[in-house]
This record gives structure tokens, sequence and C-alpha cells, in this order.
């Protein structure tokens, strides 16, 4: 197994912006998180990739890679399908990586349980970000959204903001619109709602 690993950062620390210690560091951060050999090689690449893209050191896109990876109950063979909407989203939004960290670490888990996936989440989280909600205060809230759409309406999260957007489309003010969100998920997170579905 060392073999494996010594052989994988020397070729990385040649074709890569890192060095063949730095991939070994990050290959060590990962064991920590419980990884096996097979995942960590697999999982690797694009991480480095992650750290470049966000700039950030790479025990730290080790860590919110692989928390990512295991709130969703993702495969280590995903993990450049997550690499490349946290990247995405850190360049087209106010997301960053400590943000993404901070709200993903609540919403993931149930994301997870009512089958909304990373994209979907992170689009969330890049809304809210962008209308200035971010961090725990937008994990906390979009976790309270996706539960109680989802046991409201019985429908998909994509679908219950749909329906949403309706209703509120049809209100003849703000306060009555206000008033849809609380009664969908209550008054903490009914900002987040709108926002959401104001957005689509």
């Amino acid at each position: 197994e060392m073999e494996a690993f010594s052989k994988e950062a020397k070729r990385l620390g040649a074709s890569t912006a890192f060095t063949a210690a730095q991939v070994v560091e990050l290959q060590t951060e990962f064991a920590k998180l419980g990884f096996t050999k097979d995942e960590i090689l697999n999982v690797t690449e694009a991480t480095l990739d992650l750290a470049a893209a966000a700039a950030t050191d790479l025990a730290n896109a080790a860590t919110v890679a692989g928390s990512t990876l295991r709130g969703f109950g993702m495969d280590s063979s995903q993990t450049a399908r997550v690499a490349d909407v946290m990247a995405k989203s850190f360049s087209a939004s106010a997301l960053d990586i400590g943000k993404f960290q901070e709200s993903m670490k609540l919403v993931a888990p149930i994301a997870k349980t009512v089958k909304v996936n990373i994209e979907q989440a992170t689009s969330a989280l890049s809304v809210l970000a962008d209308a200035g909600i971010s961090g725990s205060m937008a994990g906390t809230q979009l976790r309270r959204d996706m539960t109680d759409l989802a046991m409201k309406t019985g429908k998909d999260f994509q679908t219950s903001l749909a329906m949403t957007q309706t209703r509120l489309e049809g209100a003849s003010s703000d306060a009555q619109r206000l008033a849809i969100a609380k009664e969908l998920v209550g008054q903490r997170a009914a900002s987040t709602l709108l926002i959401l579905a104001e957005n689509g």
C-alpha cells in the first residue's frame, strides 16, 4: 500500500502544482478520515484540483471533500463530481469553501434522506450566499426547508419549490407571501424559502 501511495504521490507531484510531499500529506489526511487505500487513490487528484480552485490548503480540501462525500453517502469515485460542483459554485457565487463547509455539515445528512443531490444542495447554498445568508445559518435554515417541504408536500425538493413559487405568485401582498412561507416551514426558515422559491 505504501508503494502505491508513493508512486501516486510522485506522479501527481510531477504533473500538478503540488509537490510529492504535499500529496503524501493529503493522502494522510484522507487516511485519518477513514478512507481505504483504493478510496484515497480515487480521491487524491480531484482533491488537488479542488484545493487549487478554492485557493485553500490540501488538508482543508481533504476534510471538506471527504466529509461531503460521507454526508451524501457517495462513493469515493464521485470525488471529481463533488470537486467540480464546489469549484463551479465558488467561482460563480458568494459561496466559498469555508461557508460551504459550515453549511454542508448541517445540510448533507438531511439532503441525503430527502433525495436532494449535491448539485441541488450546493446551488441552494450559492443562492443563499448571494443573498447574504451563509455558514451555519444557511445550513440550519436550508435543512429546515428541505425537511418541512418533504413532509408537507411529499414531493422532491425541486417540485416543492416550484409548487411554493406558484402559491407565492398568487399572493396579493408581501405579508401574504410571508404568511405562506411561515405556514410551510415556520418563521425561522421562511425567509430562505422565499429566496429559494424566487430564484427557482
